[in-house]
């Protein structure tokens, strides 16, 4: 195969400097052994958006595994061998992680979606093996040269979508890519090339040749964006949401909310960068962004056992089933006043995702009697806000001052005490200690 064609940018050239005194060493002791060495994917294309943090340094060449390990081995502060039978010796040089990986001519399974390895020695049929024109780009180490046999940094300019192979090859070949496209479109407000929209709607049914818990990851990842609503009208504009939805949560409910999570967390957009504007894709969003969009997503599933059966980490698991429940519970039971709305916070312990999430459920959801319940918590919320009464909560009294106003020893009645003020609390709002005082011996005495 002839070398694939390349254009030298300076600006490459700039934005690489933060990061030569890392990989220029490593791609010098490659040239000596007469090897190649690129960064790929990824960080080429971040590094051309001005991304200059965050992003994981992957490089690949035409040296196969046992070599790359001999290679790095002197320059590295450790070296990991997880991913070698799958071509990629990983290494710690200079506090930087980076993984390099021999190019892949691999092929798929069509039944499985697991590739059948195997190194290559051509970079641009490495490049023809990515997702996205816009990750199938090289930058030359060292040099700089810019390897783009397929119009990624045009594409990437223009901001379009495409593959670097046919799209039903790409989709055939790997189902995921299509939830993959999602989260491309979203985050850096791609246009969809129309064969790709195409051929996604054409082998839509193949996501189910994935695993549940790569489909669960797909989609989180969505939920991180900044603005995840156009990948999410990618997804139901070709079929793919509902089967994603019914694959994560075995219910094939209407997707109303699963839609509306795609707008959660607009409120508070303005506190970080713009999709494809700067940062890196880990820092897309806070963290109410995600968990509100998963509880929208998964709103009217048994949400403990979805998550835990997507091997979500126990912190994302609970966060997500207080708030749920916590919401469902208001709308269930007809909440309304001040003191339902405590109880609420006290239980979630923040109001800025029961806030987002009711005010998306009252925009998107299909029941009425849901729309209202949501938009009476918006306004018990919003109130609460005002009177700066959304916790956290506690009595006035410290055990001791309980202690001390009983003239009571350590011991049960205490505890009972605590509950009765915090439950006095939530009830009525905020109160004094002198009141507190009064009220335990009241009740006490």
């Amino acid at each position: 195969m002839a070398e694939p064609e390349f254009v030298e940018r300076e600006f490459m050239a700039e934005r690489l400097d933060g990061l030569r005194t890392t990989i220029d060493p490593v791609g010098l002791r490659f040239a000596e052994a007469g090897h190649r060495l690129y960064l790929v994917g990824g960080i080429v294309r971040d590094l051309h958006l001005g991304l200059l943090s965050g992003f994981d340094i992957d490089l690949t060449t035409d040296a196969h595994p046992s070599v790359i390990k001999t290679l790095v081995k002197p320059l590295a502060d450790a070296v990991w061998t997880q991913g070698e039978r799958f071509g990629t010796i990983g290494a710690s040089i200079n506090g930087k992680a980076l993984e390099i990986t021999t190019h892949r001519a691999e092929r798929y399974d069509p039944e499985s979606r697991k590739p059948v390895v195997t190194f290559g020695d051509e970079l641009q049929e490495d490049l023809s093996r990515r997702d996205f024109t816009i990750n199938a780009m090289a930058v030359e180490v060292p040099g700089d040269r810019l390897h783009d046999p397929f119009g990624g940094l045009a594409d990437l300019e223009a901001r379009v979508l495409r593959t670097p192979l046919s799209p039903e090859v790409s989709f055939t070949d790997d189902p995921l890519r299509m939830l993959r496209a999602a989260r491309f479109i979203a985050r850096f407000e791609l246009a969809v090339d129309p064969g790709v929209l195409q051929a996604a709607v054409d082998l839509a049914e193949r996501i189910e040749i994935v695993s549940v818990e790569r489909v669960a990851d797909e989609i989180e990842r969505l939920l991180t964006v900044t603005d995840p609503s156009a990948g999410f009208e990618f997804l139901r504009s070709t079929g793919l949401l509902s089967l994603a939805v019914a694959k994560m949560a075995d219910d094939e409910e209407r997707l109303a909310c699963a839609l509306a999570s795609a707008s959660a967390g607009a409120e508070v957009a303005g506190e970080v960068a713009p999709a494809g504007a700067g940062g890196s894709e880990d820092d897309e969003g806070d963290e109410l962004n995600p968990l509100v969009r998963r509880a929208g997503l998964l709103w009217s599933t048994d949400v403990g056992a979805v998550l835990a059966r997507l091997k979500y980490s126990n912190h994302d698991r609970a966060t997500t089933k207080v708030l749920v429940r916590a919401v469902r519970d208001w709308i269930d039971r007809g909440g309304s006043t001040a003191a339902d709305g405590r109880r609420l916070l006290n239980r979630v312990g923040a109001a800025r995702p029961v806030r987002t999430l009711a005010a998306n459920l009252a925009a998107h959801h299909l029941d009425p009697s849901v729309v209202e319940a949501a938009r009476r918590l918006v306004e018990v919320v919003d109130q609460l806000e005002a009177d700066d009464d959304v916790g956290p909560y506690h009595s006035p009294l410290t055990g001791a001052e309980i202690m001390a106003a009983l003239d009571a020893e350590p011991g049960p009645v205490i505890g009972q005490a605590q509950k009765l003020l915090l439950s006095h609390r939530l009830d009525h709002g905020p109160y004094t200690a002198e009141e507190a005082v009064t009220l335990l011996r009241r009740e006490f005495s």
